[in-house]
């Protein structure tokens, strides 16, 4: 009951204070611990448990490998494993111990040992244990071995699918995530709040509105509630925003009650807010927020440096920043003297931001240099432009993206030999810049390519459109500004 209630400490004392102690009452207290996050606890009470020569059972043995996932101890998860086949004989023929397993040898990361206990469970392995090794293998980025076991499932569940769905997104596969949503929309089961959730951060992710506003108002209404879900919440009005829709986002956030408000919620609006460049609006929700007594986190904070740097606010980002740690107790991380180089950066004070960057408690990572790297580009600064790459050169030496932008910064300024010699270098040691792919949701639909990519079933209508926007540009007196090309055509 103690347990049941969240009371780890007062169940503890009862246990404490038993004067009989069996099997039940030990796996009572060992599944409790392990269910309260002390899976270390209960390891204890286990050894207790041997010290007092009461023999385990499988029930002890679930309890004791959930232990093991919680810690991600393989080491101990394969002592328990032994004691399984010691004092029981074999795991096969009870599913609960199975699933266990499985979940303990993939949340360890040994997979292959978690599919072959899969394959020879004797058929006792359940819908549980094959959903543990999809999302193992899904969140170690091998979905297509994921999505290999998922379709042999002869049985799936909701948590099945979730697994899955979650996998894509967590794999960046945003368009696979939502096909197999909607696929499980189709079956006509009924999803689940995390499912729904990974299914509109996918929308955000591909800038896919409509489907994501189908989702929106299909769940908003649905049975289950999902729309007095603080979660959901987050989900739709950072999917609005995502999507360019920032008002829609702002419809959202206003008409929920002030008490299924978060400090989360907040943070999704305002950066929302600060990617449509409206600092002052994002500004405006932080004065709110605190006065209803929310207290400000890390990404609070990057998202309001961020809307400072997005709308010009410089003296309010510096304000910010200085207050972090004295107001609230939030320490500056990589993220925050990131946002601020790019704030000083966008606003032309170079200098300051490589002062910043040299005046940090940590070395800076590749991020912040390329976001200096950028302001350079901007801003013309050739020679701190050169320093940020040769920093970048020694954390990223396969990277192209940076000898791309130099190249194209000294382009810009009419450096043509010295933009000449970066490419000649990007060729030498063989740097390829990974192209990045394009979405455009039409009707529905979502349409996914590449620059100058002809593969498209309407890329020839497509370039037909273009030539009569060219026509017409022409016709109205436009002629083309060659100031800005990134190669010397003369």
């Amino acid at each position: 009951m103690y347990f049941v209630f969240g009371d780890a400490r007062n169940a503890c004392r009862v246990f404490d204070e038993s004067p009989v102690r069996d099997s039940v009452s030990y796996n009572t207290v060992i599944n409790g611990l392990v269910r309260a996050g002390r899976a270390g606890c209960s390891m204890r009470i286990f050894a207790e448990m041997r010290g007092g020569f009461v023999e385990p059972d499988e029930y002890t043995f679930v309890a004791l490998l959930s232990a093991c996932s919680l810690l991600e101890d393989r080491g101990i998860g394969r002592v328990v494993h032994g004691l399984v086949y010691r004092k029981l004989g074999c795991f096969g023929e009870n599913e609960l111990l199975v699933n266990a397993l499985v979940d303990m040898y993939a949340k360890c990361g040994c997979l292959e040992v978690a599919e072959r206990v899969v394959r020879n469970g004797n058929g006792k392995s359940g819908v549980a244990a094959w959903t543990s090794l999809v999302s193992a293998y899904a969140l170690r980025g091998e979905v297509e071995v994921a999505r290999r076991l998922f379709d042999q499932m002869g049985e799936r569940d909701v948590v099945s699918w979730t697994a899955m769905i979650s996998g894509y997104c967590h794999a960046g596969c945003f368009q696979e995530a939502l096909e197999l949503f909607v696929e499980l929309e189709d079956l006509g089961m009924e999803p689940d709040e995390v499912v729904v959730v990974a299914a509109l951060s996918a929308c955000a992710r591909l800038g896919a509105l409509e489907l994501g506003r189908r989702i929106h108002h299909k769940y908003d209404r649905d049975s289950w509630q999902c729309g007095h879900n603080r979660g959901f919440t987050c989900a739709v009005v950072d999917m609005y925003a995502k999507c360019g829709s920032i008002e829609a986002a702002l419809d959202v956030f206003l008409k929920t009650s002030d008490d299924m408000k978060t400090t989360f919620l907040y943070n999704s609006i305002m950066s929302g807010l600060a990617h449509h460049g409206r600092g002052e609006h994002a500004m405006a929700l932080f004065e709110e927020m605190r006065l209803v007594g929310l207290e400000p986190d890390e990404v609070t904070y990057v998202a309001l440096l961020c809307a400072c740097g997005h709308s010009g606010l410089v003296d309010h980002g510096k304000r910010l920043f200085e207050s972090m740690l004295s107001e609230y107790g939030v320490n500056p991380q990589m993220e925050h003297y990131g946002c601020m180089v790019d704030l000083l950066g966008r606003a032309g004070h170079l200098n300051e931001a490589y002062l910043l960057i040299q005046n940090m408690p940590f070395k800076a990572n590749a991020v912040i240099w390329r976001a200096l790297l950028s302001a350079c580009k901007v801003d013309g600064d050739v020679e701190l432009a050169r320093l940020a790459s040769q920093e970048l050169l020694a954390m990223e030496n396969d990277h192209g993206a940076r000898y791309v932008m130099l190249s194209n910064m000294l382009t810009l300024m009419d450096k043509h030999d010295e933009a000449a010699s970066v490419r000649r270098a990007i060729d030498n040691v063989g740097i390829q810049k990974p192209p990045g792919w394009s979405h455009v949701e039409m009707n529905g639909t979502l349409h996914k390519f590449l620059a100058g990519d002809k593969s498209h079933p309407e890329a020839k209508a497509t370039e037909f459109m273009l030539r009569d926007i060219d026509m017409g540009l022409k016709s109205i007196g436009h002629s083309i500004s060659v100031s800005k090309m990134v190669f010397d055509v003369d």
